[in-house]
């Protein structure tokens, strides 16, 4: 009974301002580094300190195409998506693949055209990697994992191949292995045969601050109510990815567009049918990276999870996680709530 009060309260304080809420509890955030053979994988884990005695579930991001502390904890006030989920009763932990943000970077061959840079192989590695370092001293234990974008790719393929050590699989705004019209289809297919990536593009991806905020204004008009592009959460948002090197670029292994464009395209890096995990879908309905048929698809083909939901969000965009004017985080943290803790 205590419990199931507890969880309306919860839900209350996240209906009523997600911001307020936050802004009166503390956190405590620790940052370390994980080795995955030479490599160093930086992550971060973010406790709520405020209720401790309560039993906190573990939860771990994984980034897109930005970083883990720039997407999900973002310095601008309110803007943490990682303290909104330590609020709501998780302990949170974010991880940057290699090559993201403080994530060291194998040397890759650069002139090689058939070189993946941080392909999902790669990325699976690095999770589990993070994942074996949690659940360390407790062989028997599983974490919740959470995906956005690329993330939510990576995240998947994971779990197909380690479903033993994952609780809840929750993805937002990803593709799935689909032969679709994709919005970056023209952008990284050849110019001499469209079914083929396009190998002239650098195998690292580099971006300046303006690029970082033109990503954001894609798909977004002049009366959409999200987050404007001129707004400081979005400014803070570029500043903080490109804050991680000298040239001040966001620069990182670009393996994941040319993995994203054949999945666009219907190759299966994975298959949804592996996933034997409780499973959440959720999709911003403005979102440009993934599509409608993403979301269906990977829903009907979970032929093996014993619980899963397809859940969209409308008005949500790429970003819905820093949505903290509109609804779009709230009903993400709610459904995420929902999910992990009630199975609905």
């Amino acid at each position: 009974m205590c419990r199931t009060l507890y969880f309306l309260a919860l839900v209350f304080a996240l209906l009523l301002n997600t911001g307020t809420a936050s802004a009166q509890s503390n956190y405590t955030t620790t940052d370390f580094f994980v080795p995955n053979g030479t490599l160093r994988l930086q992550v971060r884990k973010i406790v709520e300190t405020t209720y401790s005695s309560r039993r906190k579930l573990p939860l771990l991001l994984i980034h897109g195409g930005t970083g883990a502390t720039t997407s999900f904890d973002l310095g601008t006030e309110d803007a943490s998506f990682a303290k909104s989920l330590a609020l709501s009763g998780f302990t949170v932990y974010l991880m940057n693949i290699r090559g993201w943000e403080r994530s060291t970077a194998p040397t890759y061959n650069l002139t090689d055209t058939a070189l993946v840079a941080g392909s999902c192989l790669e990325a699976a590695s690095d999770i589990n990697a993070v994942v074996n370092y949690v659940l360390q001293g407790n062989p028997k234990g599983k974490i919740n994992l959470f995906g956005w974008a690329v993330g939510g790719h990576w995240a998947a393929y994971y779990t197909t191949l380690h479903n033993d050590k994952v609780a809840n699989l929750i993805v937002l705004n990803s593709l799935y292995s689909v032969k679709a019209p994709w919005l970056f289809n023209t952008s990284f297919a050849s110019s001499t045969d469209s079914t083929r990536f396009d190998n002239s593009i650098p195998a690292y991806r580099q971006s300046n601050e303006q690029a970082v905020i033109n990503i954001w204004k894609t798909g977004l008009t002049d009366a959409d109510t999200t987050i404007k592009a001129d707004s400081a959460v979005i400014k803070a948002f570029a500043k903080s990815a490109v804050g991680f090197n000298d040239e001040h670029l966001l620069k990182t292994p670009g393996g994941f567009r040319k993995e994203s464009f054949y999945m666009a395209s219907g190759r299966k890096y994975w298959d949804a049918k592996d996933i034997t995990v409780p499973t959440l879908i959720i999709r911003g309905d403005r979102d440009f990276w993934s599509r409608p048929i993403d979301a269906d698809t990977f829903y009907n083909e979970l032929i093996s999870a014993p619980n899963k939901k397809k859940f969209i969000i409308a008005n949500g965009n790429h970003f819905v996680f820093l949505d903290t004017q509109g609804n779009g985080r709230r009903k993400l943290l709610i459904a995420i709530n929902n999910f992990v803790k009630k199975g609905l």
